[in-house]
């Protein structure tokens, strides 16, 4: 190894003649590091400077007690550790070798020593130093006043998202058709009506709606699109389309109307799948067709039995399979009984242990709530989740649709 053209590509050393290196260069001890090793540690004071000869290291920076922070890598013939020559400060990062890396160390008691018996060779390097100083100063400042201006510009761009985003909000509040969804402004003879859609993001990717399709006739739907945020949101808005265009013609026949959507997927939106439900209702003679397109069963509460209908009825999720059938089940309805339609999210809550809602503690709740005759299902369903997850943190869309039958 050549150790003075090493130094030579060092700042601190610009300008040295070959006298002067010749007195440097016994200073530097050469040191080795296995992978993982550290060679600085933040907090530490430091007493030399280093120049990586071969392989590579990584600067860490804590950003609390156990999280530290890559914030840069070097490799090749280059330096750290410089400002312990100047100061006896401690070390402002830590430094850890990436592989296994050839170093030379200049401890700050040796080179003092050479300074104050040279005067020459102290006034090159000091003024090297501050030039490597203002050179990195002023490329801070460059780069500081170019990361503000870009700053400002993405700070405009969110602001403009953000505005999007509550418009869009807005716009997927009219595609859930919160009014027919409320019991509180449509009153449906036979049917008392409740709902929660609580989406993860700004807007989500779950869908439900309740709407008229002839007299006492009614269909409710609920739906899942993969995914969340925007494109998930993008694919509802497409769901609602393609609802509205189909549901007038389609609503008697849910399994007709499943078929019909997931042709919708295959052709328009073959990128993306959704799991739905789709329920028929007729309530002037008290019936209720059920379809499922790869969505979690409803929990069917029937008041004669005083416990939950078993439902099985088969359907792929929408956009999985071209031309898929699917099956639906008629059941006759009587006063008391309740049907809780839901998506994913609320099962899939977990607590501070890390264990999810389930199913099983779903169906549980809904059924004790229901033995009990609460007025409030829903509003007892959300604060038992929000008690057991306890930080109530959503990874999911929480959408549910209750239908209770008088």
């Amino acid at each position: 190894m050549d150790t003075i053209e090493t130094l030579k590509k060092v700042p601190l050393f610009y300008d040295f003649n070959k006298e002067d290196m010749d007195q440097l260069v016994p200073l530097f001890e050469e040191e080795n590091f296995p992978p993982e090793a550290f060679i600085i540690t933040e907090g530490a004071v430091g007493d030399s400077m280093y120049i990586l000869v071969s392989g590579s290291v990584r600067i860490l920076k804590k950003v609390s007690d156990s999280e530290e922070m890559v914030i840069n890598n070097l490799y090749g013939e280059t330096y750290f550790g410089e400002l312990a020559l100047i100061d006896n400060l401690p070390r402002s990062a830590s430094v850890v070798a990436n592989e296994s890396t050839r170093i030379l160390r200049l401890k700050k008691s040796v080179l003092d020593n050479l300074l104050e018996n040279n005067l020459r060779i102290a006034k090159v390097f000091y003024k090297n130093c501050l030039t490597d100083t203002f050179s990195r100063y002023r490329t801070i400042t460059t780069d500081f006043t170019s990361s503000k201006r870009d700053l400002l510009v993405k700070s405009s761009t969110l602001e403009e998202i953000n505005k999007d985003l509550s418009s869009a909000k807005k716009l997927q509040d009219f595609f859930i058709n919160k009014r027919t969804l409320d019991h509180n402004a449509l009153k449906i003879k036979g049917l008392k009506q409740s709902f929660i859609y609580d989406p993860c993001q700004e807007i989500g990717g779950d869908f439900l709606n309740l709407v008229e399709v002839g007299p006492e006739k009614y269909g409710a739907v609920i739906a899942d699109v993969m995914g969340h945020g925007i494109t998930a949101a993008l694919a509802t808005g497409a769901f609602k389309s393609a609802f509205s265009l189909m549901v007038k013609d389609t609503a008697e026949n849910p399994a007709l109307f499943l078929a019909s959507m997931n042709n919708h997927f295959f052709k328009d939106i073959s990128s993306l799948f959704a799991s739905c439900l789709f329920a028929f209702m007729d309530l002037r003679n008290r019936e209720i067709t059920i379809a499922r397109a790869g969505h979690y069963y409803p929990l069917f509460y029937r008041q004669r039995k005083n416990g939950l209908e078993n439902l099985k009825m088969k359907g792929p999720a929408l956009g999985i399979i071209k031309h898929a059938e699917y099956e639906q089940r008629i059941y006759k309805i009587q006063p008391g009984d309740k049907l809780l339609f839901y998506t994913d999210g609320i099962i899939e809550q977990r607590n501070d242990e890390g264990e999810m809602f389930s199913e099983s503690r779903l169906k549980r709740t809904f059924l004790k709530l229901a033995r009990k005759k609460e007025n409030h299902i829903l509003k007892h369903l959300e604060t038992i989740l929000k008690k057991y997850t306890s930080t109530y943190n959503k990874d999911d869309d929480i959408t549910m649709l209750l239908l209770e039958f008088v």
